[in-house]
């Protein structure tokens, strides 16, 4: 009997249909980040399905550990530090106007 080799498709093609417009976006956004279409596409479609998961994701947890995380978001908030009422009261660079 000989030696039995098995070969794991690693890429499958995936066909889509876009917009003169929206493929124009998208080679712009590959161009900016130094991406083939397809490298930009395939990243940009996992990122979303990530998150698609993420939301959807059930957290599990004991009832007196989510009691903690409950009365911990029931909480008032922490006064803020000098340093962080200094940076609040900064005003937008955005807001800044040349004079």
């Amino acid at each position: 009997m000989g030696i039995m080799t098995t070969t794991q498709k690693r890429d499958a093609a995936v066909s889509m249909r876009f917009r003169d417009d929206d493929l124009g976006i998208i080679d712009r956004g590959a161009e900016l980040n130094g991406l083939s279409r397809t490298e930009f596409v395939r990243r940009a479609a996992l990122r979303d399905a990530q998150l698609a998961i993420l939301n959807e994701t059930i957290v599990r947890m004991a009832p007196d550990a989510f009691a903690e995380f409950a009365a911990a978001i029931d909480a008032p908030a922490a006064p803020a530090s000098a340093r962080m009422q200094r940076r609040l009261s900064r005003k937008a660079p955005w807001d800044k106007r040349s004079e």
